[in-house]
């Protein structure tokens, strides 16, 4: 989520961050072995493993909001209704400045599919 970097250096010299995906509900993401080091470097398929929203309100971002940096949230889900409320109840937050949606992780089943149906007009700050 950003913070665990503060062991290494003053993460407030950095123009900002982008958090680890958060989605409505928990998820457990990809069975391991989920990570494999390749000639080129590492490759990964987590499958947006998280404690989902309330976990994110409640425990995370109060530990963000110390960070003297720009905080993007990352918001995934699986309908078009679970990004509206996540992202609805994320933009409530005042130390969080942009929000980045999630729409093609290949890690997920069906993770290029951008689910179907009504657009939706989202305004954010």
């Amino acid at each position: 989520m950003g913070k665990e970097f503060a062991d290494f250096f003053d993460i407030s010299l950095l123009g900002g961050i982008i958090v680890k995906a958060t989605t409505l509900e928990p998820r457990e993401g990809n069975r391991y072995p989920r990570m494999a080091e390749t000639a080129s470097g590492m490759l990964n398929a987590v499958g947006l493993q998280n404690k989902g929203l309330e976990y994110f309100m409640n425990t995370i971002y109060p530990e963000l909001q110390a960070i003297n940096t720009h905080i993007i949230a990352n918001v995934a889900g699986s309908t078009v209704e679970s990004y509206v409320k996540v992202a609805e109840r994320i933009n409530e937050l005042e130390h969080i400045r942009a929000i980045e949606l999630n729409i093609s992780c290949p890690n997920v089943k069906q993770g290029g599919d951008w689910p179907s149906g009504p657009h939706v007009n989202l305004h954010l700050k």
